[in-house]
């Protein structure tokens, strides 16, 4: 008891830290401390980072509120050891009028804490440091209803950081806009340990990433995914994360990959994917689901969908339109594998389902059996449905199916699909005529206008 009164001593004005006093909102006049410890402030107001490290380890239940203003370079630390039902919130007194700058970030550690309506405007990148990072053995933390733009940053070849680094297990990060990052390195990233299944739920979020650096050849330099799950050295590894009601608009980045799944068993569903040069690609890993999700190209060059590499994936009941993108960048693109593949190479696809699908109007509907001409891909397609998918087109330079010259033919089973338009390296039963497009505008416009942070527009 005489520990936990000396600690509300220390909140009380004055006795804070030097230039940054701590305020206890709600105690009343002439009360002694033992009559305030009977009934502990709800809420502490912080304003600077070292206001925060003073409070220490915050007990479950805790409020911890950050006056509104302009700050930069705060590097805050936040230690939490919250329940499910009390959880550690840091909030900011007014969603997005808490606003930090330059080198600014946080760190969040320990177990059910919830950071809520900050901004970060315009991060200064520090190298091998995230804006906002889930540390190591943290578990069930949140970042929610917060934002971190880049606008009005230079763009940087050389200084590679992550905006959102997730290590530990069960962590949500939702409703938050993630706009525009201009240096190197991936916007989100779920890091994966040995012998830890992170479990993580990235949802309702906003992502744009308008910008592609590119080396002296004119080529995008690799490392600019908008979300990357593992890395190639844990790839046979379980992720068990659920990516889900995401908003993904001019998400250009290194032109290949939106989203690069790179762990096994992971949901991707009502995801909405507009005018993004690239695709959601299942690069490694196995056991993982894409469903529910749009893309709409709008005709816009390297516009894809899915790219399926491994074994026992399902991309199903999802609708893919007017994407302009072809080779790896197709609809549905599935792709042949490499002989005894490296863990960062191509791994055979195997038990692969395609089924229930919508394809209108994309330049390629399915690419199956693929490579680039210059790999040394020869492993074909085995053990895989493809079933009960719609895919039409009428342009002439179009296909609904697209099956490459290869060195082996694919084990493919198709059933029950409606196919319209030219096909090319296979025939199969095709309709007299184009099929009904069914009308898919409510359920895109509510994924979309719901994304982001509830403070901005998208």
């Amino acid at each position: 008891m005489l520990k936990y009164i000396l600690s509300l001593l220390l909140l009380m004005p004055g006795l804070g830290c030097s230039g940054h006093d701590l305020e206890t909102p709600g105690e009343t006049p002439g009360k002694t401390p033992q009559e305030d410890s009977q009934t502990p402030p709800q809420e502490i107001y912080v304003s600077s980072a070292a206001d925060v490290k003073a409070l220490g380890t915050l007990p479950a239940g805790s409020v911890v509120v950050w006056r509104n203003g302009l700050y930069s370079g705060e590097v805050v630390e936040l230690k939490a050891a919250g329940t499910a039902e009390a959880p550690v919130v840091l909030r900011a007194e007014s969603a997005g009028k808490v606003i930090f700058t330059g080198t600014s970030r946080i760190s969040v550690s320990g177990s059910h804490a919830s950071v809520e309506g900050f901004w970060w405007r315009n991060p200064e990148p520090v190298s091998g440091k995230a804006v906002v990072t889930m540390a190591k053995g943290s578990d069930a933390c949140a970042l929610r209803d917060c934002a971190i733009t880049g606008d009005n940053t230079v763009e940087s070849k050389t200084v590679d950081t992550k905006w959102v680094s997730l290590y530990g297990t069960n962590h949500r990060v939702e409703s938050c806009t993630l706009h525009d990052k201009r240096n190197i390195g991936t916007l989100l990233v779920v890091w994966l340990e040995t012998g830890v299944v992170p479990a993580h739920t990235i949802a309702g979020n906003s992502f744009t990433r308008p910008v592609t650096l590119v080396d002296d050849a004119g080529k995008a330099i690799n490392g600019q995914e908008t979300i990357r799950i593992g890395t190639s050295d844990f790839s046979m590894q379980d992720a068990g994360c659920i990516v889900e009601d995401n908003y993904f608009y001019h998400c250009h980045g290194e032109q290949a990959e939106i989203v690069s799944n790179k762990s096994c068993r992971n949901i991707y569903r009502r995801n909405l994917f507009v005018e993004s040069q690239g695709s959601l690609t299942l690069r490694h890993g196995n056991d993982c689901t894409v469903t529910g999700c749009y893309f709409i190209g709008n005709g816009l060059e390297g516009t894809g969908g899915v790219r399926i590499i491994g074994e026992n994936h399902t991309v199903e009941s999802n609708w893919f339109e007017s994407l302009a993108g072809t080779g790896y960048r197709s609809a549905i693109c599935i792709v042949r594998g490499q002989e005894n593949a490296a863990l960062n190479g191509y791994w055979q696809v195997k038990n692969a389902v395609v089924r229930r699908n919508y394809v209108f109007d994309c330049k390629y509907g399915l690419n199956v059996n693929y490579a680039s001409s210059t790999s040394n891909q020869v492993l074909p397609v085995k053990s895989t449905v493809i079933e009960n998918n719609t895919v039409s087109t009428t342009a002439s330079s179009s296909y609904a199916v697209y099956l490459p010259d290869a060195p082996a033919e694919p084990e493919i089973t198709w059933s029950n699909n409606t196919l319209y338009g030219r096909q090319r390296g296979i025939t199969l039963p095709a309709a007299a005529s184009a099929p009904a497009r069914p009308d898919v505008k409510s359920a895109i416009e509510s994924i979309r206008n719901a994304a982001g942070c509830s403070w901005i527009t998208n």
